[in-house]
């Protein structure tokens, strides 16, 4: 096995070897990625599942995020200002089923609800 650091892992093995030694290289790797060579060049890159699972998260996040400042700027145009805007978030609207926008921004199809509201209003939609 190579320990030769191979773009985004620090161990590196050929494709045939890893099938041979999955356990070894595993308990080896101590959690981190593994580059799964063939014929010298990358083929996969092998993470733990909690690991994954981190990455996933934090993109996640990080979308939300990011969707959410759009959200904040687009208001802000709606309204006008950041008072009107921060009490239309927390009023319910029958457009979100009497939820408040505010309280369905926790995931990114609440946020897109929130971002469509916010649009057809913008545009002459009063909910």
């Amino acid at each position: 096995m190579s320990t030769k650091r191979e773009k985004y892992a620090e161990i590196s093995i050929d494709i045939n070897e890893f099938e041979k030694n999955l356990d070894q290289v595993l308990s080896e790797s101590k959690g981190a990625p593994v580059t799964i060579l063939k014929d010298g060049s990358a083929l996969y890159y092998c993470i733990p599942a909690d690991t994954y699972t981190a990455m996933l998260e934090a993109v996640e996040v990080s979308e939300v995020e990011e969707m959410s400042i759009i959200i904040h700027q687009l208001g802000l145009e709606v309204f006008g200002n950041e008072e009107k805007f921060k009490s239309w978030m927390k009023k319910p609207a029958i457009a979100l089923e009497g939820e408040s926008p505010e309280s369905i921004m926790v995931t990114k199809e609440g946020i897109q609800r929130v971002s469509d509201l916010l649009g057809q209003i913008n545009h002459g939609f009063i909910f």
